[in-house]
């Protein structure tokens, strides 16, 4: 019985703190969740299903709204420059992922296990994520005239180190487009991972390192079956990461620097997405493309989550 009364008071005790802070929460929600959501609703939910609906109309953004059904995702399906888009697309994503994983991978063990100063550390931090900090159009214009044909920089390193031959006579974004962009966008990407992957390795207890080297572990052992295997959740982070975030902003260093050409040569599909909906005024057709990106985005991000999920718990 006693115990009987002292869960019953209990339950009451539980009951009444939940209310009393259900009340408090409410208040708390009322004040501050439900702006945010709002805003959250019109900037971003709002957008994605005003697109799709509108991705099913004939619609120059100004007139009336015809309905066509499926007949913009059958045309995009069609145009050639859209799969050229795509294919672009996932040549960039593909490169990047290779380069920068590789590089940050390389530069974060370098700065954590090379017997470097906090001041050289500190020094090779800054230079490294110093690309991070700048604007995507500084960073377009500055390599623009990195690659200039007349007064390039690449032109006189090529010219000073006697390699003139290899120098395109038509300039580098013309006949080297895509591997032009592969190159600055890696660049632009290596620092902000590089921080990541410094903080996960240093979270890694210092006692294990030192029972490997008592147990006759070189460097090469203790990276592979240490190191890698406790940031291996990093890692991941970062291939999605990379993944998602270049289909949808590969755009934003296309367009200044080479706007798509030459001929399409470089055009991604999000600025198929910009062309048609901007210069063209197709905005249904635009936003069906659009919805495209975004099933795509999603797929291919879901999926490589999943497949390096089932890496790591293997």
């Amino acid at each position: 019985m006693q115990k009987d009364l002292q869960l019953k008071t209990n339950k009451m005790k539980n009951i009444e703190s939940v209310e009393r802070l259900t009340s408090s929460k409410k208040r708390f929600i009322l004040a501050f969740g439900v702006p945010t959501f709002m805003l959250y609703f019109f900037f971003c939910i709002y957008p994605i299903f005003s697109s799709i609906f509108t991705s099913f109309h004939s619609w120059s953004g100004f007139s009336d709204m015809e309905y066509i059904g499926f007949e913009n995702y059958l045309n995009i399906l069609k145009d050639p420059v859209f799969v050229k888009s795509a294919i672009n697309d996932f040549t960039i994503v593909f490169f990047k992922e290779i380069i920068i994983i590789s590089l940050v991978m390389l530069f974060a063990i370098s700065l954590t296990k090379l017997r470097l100063s906090r001041a050289e550390t500190a020094f090779y931090r800054f230079v490294y994520y110093f690309p991070n900090i700048l604007s995507v159009i500084v960073i377009a214009n500055v390599w623009a005239f990195f690659f200039n044909p007349r007064i390039g920089v690449m032109n006189e390193i090529m010219k000073l180190l006697r390699l003139e031959f290899l120098i395109p006579e038509n300039g580098w974004l013309v006949e080297h487009t895509l591997p032009v962009i592969i190159f600055i966008a890696s660049w632009c990407g290596i620092g902000l991972y590089m921080i990541v992957l410094i903080s996960a390795i240093n979270n890694v207890p210092a006692e294990i390192y030192e029972s490997s080297e008592i147990d006759g572990a070189g460097q090469w052992s203790q990276l592979v079956n240490i190191t890698l295997p406790s940031i291996w959740s990093q890692v991941r982070f970062m291939v999605v990461s990379i993944l998602y975030g270049s289909l949808a902003s590969n755009m934003g260093l296309i367009l200044p620097l080479t706007n798509g050409g030459p001929d399409n040569a470089s055009i991604v599909m999000g600025l198929y997405v910009y062309q048609k909906g901007i210069n063209l005024y197709r905005v249904g057709f635009a936003n069906a493309a659009a919805v495209c990106l975004m099933i795509i985005s999603i797929v291919i991000s879901l999926s490589s989550n999943y497949i390096l999920a089932r890496r790591e718990e293997k």
